[in-house]
């Protein structure tokens, strides 16, 4: 007998929800990160509060149907509580910058390096100390310390004082503790790799491509920053297959983590870089936009795209990942991963520029080499450029005092407004407000004001464009199949908090 068609009266059923056209589908989405592809018929039937019972139970499993009001409250408070859960904590993320000497002077550099004679712009071992206890002070029973800009390698006994110090911090406080070093590795020897993996310090450094391609944005007089970078990184992943340094789900090894920049001559070779990623066997690339500070803004001509050019740029290179993918050879693209992630799971993949409100303050704070502590570290290079309008707070002798005053901060309860989608003209309403977010510097060095004017964002109009991609990727079951299996490739090293080394 066939099916008879129901229609079900939906008025008093149907939770708020975003939408967008796509060619001959209707993107729908809602506050949980839920989304569904309609039929046009479907959509203009469900505008009217009315649906065929072959979608009904698909968007009732979404949330976008309420079938049990109760039952329906709890999931949601569930699932939001879920995807919002770093709303609850403080900061988790602690960057230190160690110094602000560096061996290179990058085309695209944020601000001004400093000379490697100019030993007093290095953190002192007093400041150290108290820049720990103010970390292991915060109310976050997760902490991550990083070290960063410009080269941290050149303070290296003040890394190693920081990483014994905060071990005793992290086992007397009875605290999760990671650590992580970001690094252009060409001030690496044998012995500081043998303590780094000692101590389960993650790396990361930044490799722009080919030897061509790298070595001119990648400035290094004297030697081949290329081939110190690649040398290290096939060093540092042979010894972690070595030493059997597994990920925290044990199925694979650690690897190193390499980021590019990508600047007007990268365009072109987007395929020589993914090559040379491939060929050097990580685990994939984050296609990152140039920022609109420091160097890069002052040679904006030379370096610098339209949103445009990124896009048809990040367009080819994905297409291209796809490829390698279908071959067998897992290969991934990260921002796109971040957002797949919020897209496929309940996770949030800790990525601090694509949430709301923004990581800014509440989940990462950056501690410069003189005690100073800002919002992010983007905010503390613009420091770097004598405009300390975001500055938090200094360090004190007491944590206690200290964490107040950066907590309690003008600068706090600033980013905090500025970075909330959800009362943002434009934002609250865009269909992909649930995985999207908003930068109070970029704002600030594009506009001058660090609240964001929806139609006049280029940031947001290229993330839109981005998600615009993968959605419609999404659509093709031999892509999406490929996506899911970038969502699980973790590269943190494990760390027992009272660890004998």
């Amino acid at each position: 007998m066939k099916r008879e068609i129901l229609w079900i009266k939906l008025a008093d059923n149907v939770w708020y929800f975003r939408f967008k056209k796509f060619k001959d589908k209707y993107l729908i989405t809602n506050d949980v990160g839920k989304w569904s592809f309609l039929s046009e018929d479907d959509f203009f039937v469900f505008l009217k509060w009315e649906l065929k019972d072959d979608k009904y139970d698909e968007l009732v499993e979404k949330w976008f149907i309420i079938d049990d009001m109760k039952a329906y409250k709890d999931k949601m408070i569930q699932w939001f509580r879920k995807k919002n859960e770093f709303i609850f904590w403080w900061p988790s993320l602690h960057i230190i910058v160690t110094t602000l000497r560096c061996n290179h002077k990058c085309r695209y550099c944020h601000a001004a390096v400093a000379s490697m004679d100019q030993k007093e712009l290095d953190m002192s071992k007093e400041t150290a100390q108290k820049v720990v206890d103010t970390i292991f002070y915060t109310s976050n029973p997760n902490i991550t310390i990083e070290f960063q800009w410009w080269e941290p390698l050149v303070n290296w006994e003040i890394i190693k004082f920081i990483v014994e110090y905060a071990e005793e911090k992290a086992c007397a406080l009875k605290k999760n503790l990671k650590f992580a070093l970001v690094t252009n590795l060409t001030l690496m020897d044998e012995k500081k790799l043998d303590y780094i993996l000692k101590h389960k310090i993650s790396i990361s450094t930044s490799l722009d491509g080919d030897e061509q391609l790298h070595n001119y944005n990648r400035v290094f007089t004297g030697w081949n920053s290329f081939k110190e970078v690649t040398y290290w990184i096939k060093r540092i992943n042979e010894e972690y297959k070595k030493r059997w340094i597994k990920d925290k789900w044990g199925e694979d090894f650690v690897k190193v983590w390499a980021l590019l920049t990508v600047t007007r001559k990268t365009l072109s070779k987007y395929k020589e870089v993914i090559d040379t990623y491939v060929d050097l066997g990580l685990d994939g690339i984050f296609l990152r936009h140039l920022n609109p500070y420091g160097f890069a803004a002052n040679q904006k001509k030379e370096l610098g795209y339209t949103a445009d050019e990124f896009f048809e740029f990040y367009k080819n290179s994905m297409d291209y990942i796809l490829e390698i993918n279908k071959k067998w050879t897992k290969f991934r693209e990260m921002l796109s991963s971040i957002y797949l992630s919020k897209i496929l799971t309940d996770k949030d993949p800790n990525y601090l520029d694509e949430r709301s409100p923004c990581g800014a303050c509440i989940w990462q704070v950056a501690y410069n080499y003189d005690g100073k502590i800002f919002s992010c570290d983007e905010w503390r290079m613009l420091g770097r450029m004598w405009d300390l309008s975001f500055m938090m707070t200094e360090v004190t002798d007491s944590w206690e005092e200290t964490y107040k005053n950066m907590i309690n901060s003008e600068t706090t309860k600033i980013m905090v407004q500025a970075s909330t989608l959800d009362w943002l003209p434009g934002y609250n309403e865009d269909v992909y407000k649930p995985y999207i977010g908003v930068c109070p510097i970029y704002n600030y060095k594009t506009t001058w004001n660090i609240y964001p004017v929806y139609a006049k964002d280029n940031r947001r109009r290229l993330n839109e464009r981005i998600l615009d991609y993968l959605f419609e990727k999404l659509r093709d079951e031999e892509n999406k199949k490929i996506f899911e299996s970038w969502l699980w490739i973790e590269n943190n090293i494990v760390t027992s908090q009272c660890e004998t080394i």
